[in-house]
């Protein structure tokens, strides 16, 4: 199987759609997973800006904790061996871009250049008011992190904006620009026309569940591309060829295994 999906890969034009599993590789647990983030925290709480912004004022212990766990996960991650190789890929001209759902950055973190992140990300902040963007890193997310969590500590909380970093262009709120519920996806369609013109889709740690993220793959597979599906359980992606176990192992792998031209 691993030198099916070589030789597959060793054509070029391939994207890659990644999900929460490759971040939980690197130590971020999947919100929605059994102990995940939803199970300890209401996701109609915790999970929407309405719902932060009630709860600031009304339980400010209960959003510190939400932000500690956040800054708990988020400031110990490190791109795994399988970003890396996805980076490698890319760097080799075998990988056009990488479309994930992942909210972590650590795609770039890894060297990937094209990174399409449909669910936003807490490396970059939105304005609430100008919908400027400022790509922040996690370092920085963390540190803001720390500013929101001491602020709501304080007890002298007046609003979610009061402990919210502010926009170098209006002065506003900014919050980061991450995909909360109900909000749509970003870059959907850059990512559904990536999908449709692949020539390989490589699907790394998703369970196909989540939509509209989980159409990609049979869009991809209905504009002819090969479907590569590399992750841990049962999914519902349409794969041509599967690869189990972890992506810090398989795509590293696989990057060996892809043919180059001599």
């Amino acid at each position: 199987m691993l030198d099916d999906a070589a030789r597959a890969l060793a054509g070029g034009g391939a994207v890659a759609f990644t999900g929460a599993g490759m971040s939980a590789e690197a130590g971020i647990p999947t919100f929605r997973d059994p102990g995940g983030v939803w199970e300890r925290f209401d996701p109609d709480v915790y999970g929407t800006w309405e719902g932060l912004a009630r709860a600031s004022l009304e339980r400010p212990d209960g959003v510190a904790a939400f932000l500690a766990e956040l800054r708990r996960v988020f400031a110990r991650a490190r791109p795994t061996p399988g970003h890396h190789a996805l980076a490698r890929l890319e760097d080799d001209g075998l990988l056009d871009a990488v479309v994930t759902q992942n909210v972590d950055g650590l795609h770039q973190e890894a060297g990937s250049r094209r990174v399409v992140e449909i669910h936003g990300s807490f490396s970059r902040l939105v304005g609430l008011v100008c919908s400027h963007r400022e790509e922040i890193g996690r370092q920085r997310f963390v540190e803001a992190l720390d500013r929101a969590m001491t602020g709501l500590r304080s007890g002298f909380v007046s609003s979610l904006g009061a402990i919210l970093p502010r926009c170098s262009i209006d002065g506003a709120p900014m919050r980061p620009d991450f995909v909360a519920f109900g909000e749509p996806p970003q870059a959907f369609e850059e990512a559904d026309d990536l999908v449709r013109a692949a020539r390989v889709l490589l699907v790394v740690g998703t369970s196909g569940e989540v939509f509209p993220a989980a159409e990609l793959p049979e869009r991809a597979r209905a504009a002819g591309a090969v479907v590569v599906e590399v992750g841990r359980g049962e999914t519902r992606v349409p794969a041509d060829v599967r690869l189990d176990g972890d992506a810090g192992v398989i795509l590293p792998a696989l990057a060996d295994a892809v043919p180059r031209d001599a």
